[in-house]
């Protein structure tokens, strides 16, 4: 997740807080904003799955220029890579929506879902339509010990650990998933975290 997303994110209410709100859903009327996780590149699907099933959501897009070696194309591509921000009656339409193909999970916090303040979803929405050109980098913030997954290159797939960083552009990273131990110097713009 990038510094900006953290950033976006954070502007929500806290567990206790949450809790609470989503005990007012009982009341059918009542709906917040809420973040789903989704699989790699599936934003869009997702966003059309929930369309078919009447759920309202928000796909932030925003248009990027993309060049190959015989055309240059301008695509709308995703402002925050796999996710997409729901707004539901969590009682009533939280089921159908994890169950919708696309859908990896709801964005937890100290294991109750975050309930966004609807002004974060202004501000996003602010901020496309009002930007000349609006970029959101993954985190590069690594630390000695967090779980990482490489995300793009000759390690792809595989999960480890991170054992040290050098700078922001240089990570260490014991890799696992070859079940032997091997340590590979990294660019931090080809990890993502890991789950654990």
């Amino acid at each position: 997740m990038s510094q900006t997303q953290l950033e976006l994110i954070q502007d929500h209410l806290d567990p206790d807080q949450a809790w609470e709100r989503l005990q007012e859903h009982n009341d059918p009327e009542v709906k917040d904003w809420f973040a789903l996780y989704t699989k790699a590149r599936a934003e869009k699907k997702l966003a059309l799955a929930l369309t078919r099933l009447g759920i309202e959501h928000y796909l932030p897009l925003v248009s990027e220029k993309r060049q190959w070696s015989d055309r240059k194309k301008i695509i709308e591509t995703p402002l925050f890579k796999s996710y997409i921000f729901i707004h539901i009656n969590y009682i009533k339409e939280r089921v159908r929506a994890l169950q919708a193909q696309g859908t990896v999970h709801m964005v937890r916090s100290e294991g109750q879902p975050v309930v966004l303040v609807p002004r974060v979803i202004e501000n996003i929405r602010l901020l496309v339509d009002h930007a000349e050109s609006l970029r959101v980098d993954p985190y590069q913030g690594f630390i000695e010990g967090t779980p990482v997954r490489v995300r793009s290159g000759t390690f792809k797939g595989l999960t480890g650990i991170v054992d040290k960083v050098n700078s922001r552009s240089t990570v260490y990273v014991v890799l696992k998933g070859i079940g032997q131990v091997l340590s590979a110097k990294l660019d931090p713009m080809d990890l993502e975290l890991e789950d654990l």
